[in-house]
């Protein structure tokens, strides 16, 4: 007797209603949203970061420039010979790499300005000679 009862009890529309829960198809569904809407906010990021590391290196490419600029003029228009020269003399903080972490070319005297340096970072690609290069003369 008392099983029948406890049958009928589970059995009920009303019983099951009240005993809650998710099914596991209501899980994934929401499981496959969540992942959807992760994966389009983090593409959305990840571009705001690559143009963020396009930013940075254009300040640290003109950064270096004006350095360069002024150990020339310290230097009777003597081009230094890297990064350590320039922080040797105090006209940059330290010497640091690109936001890829490439080291800048630097070209002293420069092709493009005759006056002073060439200072290029290679780029996302991390290859000198591609349309992706950052250069002091663009």
């Amino acid at each position: 007797m008392i099983r029948a009862k406890m049958r009928a009890f589970l059995s009920s529309r009303p019983a099951r209603a009240a005993a809650g829960g998710f099914t596991l198809l209501e899980v994934m569904i929401v499981l496959a949203l969540i992942g959807l809407i992760a994966g389009t906010i983090g593409v959305g990021v990840f571009k705001q970061y690559q143009k963020g590391q396009v930013r940075t290196a254009k300040i640290n490419v003109k950064e270096i420039g004006d350095a360069i600029t002024q150990y020339m003029i310290e230097n009777n228009n003597e081009c230094p010979k890297g990064m350590a020269d320039l922080e040797a003399k105090k006209n940059i903080r330290k010497a640091f790499k690109d936001p890829w972490g490439k080291d800048f070319i630097i070209k002293c005297p420069g092709q493009n300005d005759t006056d002073g340096a060439d200072v290029i970072s290679a780029g996302p690609d991390k290859q000198e000679g591609t349309t992706d290069d950052i250069k002091s003369w663009d």
